[in-house]
Parts: structure tokens; C-alpha cells; sequence
């Protein structure tokens, strides 16, 4: 624990501490006082409060002595019942001995024996019955402590898991893209010598925004021009009849936040897969407060028996977005014709709600 959670915790301890005290005094204090000073007969202030002590006593011995242990087989059961029954008895002798040390008689001059008994019983069954639902009232509550405390402790944990896993599917892609890149360039440099030199000066600048510029969320005209390099890359490896058309319009939202290399997969994909003697798209534009990306490209047709590979890069895709949009994100994949479609849409991030 370090120094920043000491002061939390004590707080919600505090907190807790007078929540609970303040249910005590309006469930059960103030009953009683109310009640004593309603009676025809002169109030007696040291039974009352008295009273009133006990039943704080009670709930705090039940809620972080008795209830502290783990109760969970038969045998806990019973442990947990005959404590709580040693309680209602050591409570009842209390406050039998405190109506036996109040300055007021228990019995009224001329008053029927066996009235007196009756009265004295009536009270002391309403006692019971208010310690009773004062451990009732700490059953209650430390439940409800106890739920609250696992759930927070549940978010917590998935927060966490999703971050370490969201981290691993970003680290696992920048290899991916890193892998492709330089089999494009080791296939130039048979082909074209300065197009290779002019291809590692590309990936030199893709590289330092992978490796030093690349948070969580990026802006979008960094996001933009991170593509335009990656595009001018992979262009140097193709025949200069392939066609292949990036059009980025994002005019009036180049400063809102988009996860970083986001929509580079969907490039990669058409690049791995695409069949260049017909043109291919890739598409970038705003629509209303999402931003959308659109590629479509023919599919390559392999020369021989082999599937095509299925990689990991739109399975990646799919999975990363699910951590970070549960539910306000889409990936669509479509087929038609022997062309491939994918349409991937994201809500943009302003920059002042960056960390919420």
C-alpha cells in the first residue's frame, strides 16, 4: 500500500464508521428516547441512554467481531448462531442489570404482581426484539459492504486484465506490421536498389511513430499522416500499373483522438491479400462523431492448392476494438463479386476527455 491509499482508506473507514451510527440513532436511539419521554410517568434518562449504549455496543460487536470470520460450512453455522446467541444473552443481562440499577421502581405502588411481571416482560421482549434487528441491521450491512467490496475489487481486476491484454494485442501488432514492412523492402532491393534506400527512409519515419509517438489515442491528422507514410511505402513494391487510391478527408476533426494504429491493419490486410490489376481503395472520413475507414480491394486468387492465410491481423483488429469500444464501435467484413470490404467505424475522443 502506498502513501496515496492510506489517507483513501481511512476515510472510507471514517465514512462507514459514521454511516453506520447514524442508521444506530435513527433505527433505534431515537425510538427509545422518544418513547421514554412520551410515558405519563417522570422520564428516566439513564435507562434510555443506557439502552442506547448497548444497542451501539451490540451492532459494533456483531459487525466487526462476530461477522469478521468466514462462515461457510455447517459447523461455521453453528459457531456463528451461538455466538450471536451469546451476544442477545450478554445484551439482555445487561440491560436487565441497568432497569435493576434505575432510580425509578419497576414496580408502581398498589400495582398488581403479576401486571408488574407482565409489564416488566413487555419490555424486556421489546428489548429482545431491538437487538434482534440491530444484529439484523450489521447481517445487512456488512453484506452489503462485502458485495460492494468484491465488485469493486471485480472491476478492478477487469480493468486491469483488459489493459494488460489490450497492451499485449498492441505489441504483438507493431511486429506484425514491422514483419511485413521489411519483407516489402528486402523484395525491393533485388528490384531497385534506391527504392529500397528510399523505402528504410520511409520505415524510419513509421518507426519512430511506433516506437516514440505512439500512446494509447493519437490525433487524427497524426493517425492520417502515419497511413499517407505507410501508403508511400508499400507503393515502392508494387508495378507502376498497380492502382491504389487513399482519399482522407477529415477535415474539421484532425485534432480529436483515434487509437493509435488502428487503421493501419485494414491497409496491411489489403496489401497482403490484394489483387493490384484492379484498383483498390482505402477510405478515410468523418461521419457525424465517429470516424470511418472503408478499404476495398480484390482478392488475390493463389496460383496453386494453398488456403489463404488468415493471419492475425483482422482477428487482432476485432479483439482490440471490443476492449476499447464495447459497445460503441463496429468491424464489418463483406465479399461480393471477389472483392473484399471492410468497414471499420470509430467513436472520435475529444482531446479534454482524454483520460475519462
Amino acid at each position: 500500500m502506498n502513501d496515496t491509499e492510506i489517507p483513501v482508506f481511512s476515510r472510507q473507514r471514517v465514512v462507514r464508521f459514521i454511516t453506520h451510527l447514524l442508521c444506530l440513532v435513527i433505527l433505534f436511539v431515537l425510538p427509545e428516547v422518544l418513547f421514554d419521554y412520551g410515558r405519563e410517568q417522570a422520564p428516566n434518562s439513564f435507562v434510555t441512554y443506557a439502552k442506547a449504549t448497548v444497542f451501539v455496543l451490540t451492532f459494533y460487536i456483531e459487525y466487526y467481531i462476530i461477522l469478521n470470520h468466514e462462515y461457510s460450512r455447517k459447523t461455521d453455522t453453528c459457531r456463528f448462531l451461538g455466538c450471536n446467541a451469546l451476544l442477545l444473552v450478554g445484551a439482555m443481562t445487561v440491560i436487565f442489570l441497568i432497569l435493576k440499577m434505575s432510580p425509578l421502581p419497576m414496580r408502581h405502588r398498589g400495582e398488581n404482581p403479576d401486571l408488574a411481571l407482565l409489564r416488566q416482560a413487555s419490555f424486556m421482549l421489546k428489548d429482545l426484539v431491538m437487538l434482534i434487528l440491530t444484529i439484523a441491521l450489521a447481517v445487512a450491512l456488512n453484506i452489503s459492504d462485502k458485495w460492494l467490496k468484491a465488485e469493486r475489487n471485480r472491476r478492478e481486476e477487469l480493468s486491469v486484465r483488459r489493459k494488460q491484454e489490450l497492451e499485449g494485442l498492441r505489441n504483438q501488432l507493431n511486429p506484425h506490421f514491422l514483419f511485413n514492412t521489411l519483407n516489402s523492402i528486402y523484395a525491393l532491393i533485388d528490384i531497385s536498389p534506391s527504392k529500397a534506400r528510399n523505402a528504410v527512409h520511409e520505415l524510419s519515419k513509421l518507426l519512430r511513430h511506433v516506437l516514440y509517438e505512439n500512446p494509447s489515442f493519437v490525433e487524427l491528422r497524426k493517425e492520417a499522416d502515419f497511413l499517407e507514410h505507410y501508403v508511400a511505402l508499400q507503393r515502392l513494391r508494387l508495378p507502376e500499373s498497380a492502382k491504389l487510391e487513399l482519399n482522407v478527408d477529415i477535415d474539421g476533426h484532425a485534432d480529436a483522438l483515434v487509437p493509435s494504429m488502428l487503421f493501419v491493419t485494414l491497409i496491411e490486410n489489403v496489401f497482403k491479400h490484394g489483387d493490384f490489376s484492379m484498383p483498390a481503395t482505402v477510405t478515410v472520413y468523418i461521419a457525424g462523431d465517429c470516424a470511418v475507414c472503408i478499404t476495398r480491394n480484390k482478392i488475390r486468387q493463389l496460383s496453386d492448392t494453398r488456403q489463404p492465410s488468415q493471419g492475425i491481423g483482422l482477428s487482432n483488429l476485432r479483439r482490440r476494438i471490443d476492449l476499447l469500444y464495447p459497445s460503441g464501435a463496429g468491424l464489418k467484413t463483406e465479399t461480393d463479386g471477389g472483392f473484399f470490404t471492410v468497414t471499420l467505424e470509430v467513436p472520435l475522443k475529444e482531446r479534454n476527455n482524454q483520460n475519462n
